[in-house]
């Protein structure tokens, strides 16, 4: 049987060895931004195993965009292409949404690894190039399913929490959007004449120093009426605590400019001292066990999505709501008082249960399962009834079938 076989597109050598073709990315090496960037990238060790992998990618995303690796620059520059820039310049938001873009098609593939690799490998290129590139954060393994708290549940963990100072924690991250590291490095300092003036709310300006990471702009989010009142009985309670130990003879920090907003009540580190981060990651996981929810489902950036989500149902600006979350739009100028005014406008306020919420509860303690389904279905069949009236009937017909069946057996 005749075999037609095509030709052979592959290329050899005289001795019958394959030959590698030119590498795709090769063109691009005479580009400006590309020299830039290698030069960089040999200042590190590794660098010859690192190149030809970022090379590759960098020319993935040259041929995403359409443009030309210096082009991506001038784009990423914007207006500030032709000025003496001495430190990184944020990216223009087109090249940030397009860069996220172009991680998240990798991530949404299935490809975790690759979309790490192309994160690290397009911040590393802009850095080069004078541009900070701040693109989500990707975890090694896919993370667990969480639960973003809702503002109820939010003050049961804070009832629940243990201590003023667990309280306060919590009240002051799930009012400001605050992480746990810009939390922790809060100065006494930094909102010291605020809370002696009582001031609500109380302006806190997280800078690159709080943060702990390079921030484009400086920014400010705020401490509402609850967190104030929280973190001013915690601090009212620390100095008498440690007037207390003082008179016992026990030598102790006192409260100052440059104590620790938060500081360690003598556990794992001296009394006084600046917290573990790991502290407040307990703090919150124990805190939201106590409320019923699941420890490993629930972390201190839920805290952070639960404020996100208070103010999406606020009714102002997406700008202000990304210079409240420490996302400030790149050329927006803000007041800050104005946003301050926005912020005012946010319902923290801890929500009171009605007398339908405690009956509906009471409900649910019976053993009732599906109570808003079972809810719909009687009004939806009786329509002149009101929720009240149909969690009577509920009430009366699901009692009553559980008592004829004790009869019966």
């Amino acid at each position: 049987m005749d075999i037609k076989t095509e030709k052979d597109w592959r290329k050899r050598s005289d001795q019958g060895y394959f030959v590698s073709a030119p590498k795709v990315f090769e063109p691009m090496l005479k580009d400006d931004s590309v020299q830039k960037w290698i030069s960089k990238l040999k200042e590190k060790a590794g660098w010859k195993s690192t190149m030809p992998g970022f090379l590759r990618t960098l020319y993935k995303f040259s041929e995403y965009c359409g443009k030309s690796p210096s082009e991506i620059v001038a784009t990423a520059l914007g207006e500030q292409m032709a000025e003496q820039l001495e430190e990184l310049v944020p990216a223009s938001l087109e090249t940030q949404e397009v860069a996220q873009k172009f991680v998240n098609e990798i991530l949404n593939s299935g490809k975790r690894e690759s979309a790490r690799y192309a994160r690290a490998c397009l911040t590393s290129f802009f850095r080069a190039n004078g541009v900070a590139l701040h693109l989500d954060p990707i975890s090694k393994f896919a993370k667990k399913t969480e639960v973003i708290p809702n503002k109820e549940q939010v003050y049961v963990m804070a009832d629940y929490s243990g201590s003023l100072r667990d309280r306060a924690i919590i009240l002051c991250m799930y009012q400001s959007g605050l992480g746990v590291t810009p939390l922790r490095n809060l100065d006494y300092g930094h909102i010291k004449e605020q809370i002696e003036k009582n001031r609500i709310p109380i302006q806190v300006h997280v800078t690159s120093g709080i943060a702990e990471k390079p921030l484009p702009v400086a920014y400010y989010t705020f401490f509402g009426a609850e967190a104030c009142e929280a973190l001013s009985t915690y601090l009212n309670e620390r100095k008498r605590r440690i007037k207390r130990m003082r008179e016992q003879g026990k030598k102790v920090k006192g409260l100052t400019p440059s104590s620790p907003l938060f500081a360690s009540e003598g556990k794992n580190v001296p009394f006084g001292g600046r917290m573990a981060i790991s502290s407040i990651w307990r703090i919150i996981k124990n805190s939201a066990e106590k409320t019923g929810l699941k420890k490993e489902s629930v972390w201190p950036s839920c805290l952070r999505k639960a404020f996100e989500a208070e103010l999406d149902r606020s009714p102002f600006d997406q700008d202000t709501k990304q210079f409240l979350l420490g996302r400030p739009t790149p050329g927006v100028k803000y007041d800050v008082n104005e946003v301050e005014q926005k912020y005012l406008m946010c319902n923290f306020n801890r929500a009171k249960l009605d007398k339908l919420a405690v009956i509906k509860e009471f409900v649910r303690s019976l053993g009732i399962e599906g109570l808003e389904t079972k809810i719909e279905r009687v009004q939806t069949q009786s329509p002149q009834m009101t929720e009240e009236d149909a969690l009577r009937f509920l009430v009366r017909t699901e009692l009553g079938r559980v008592n004829a069946k004790s009869k019966v057996g």
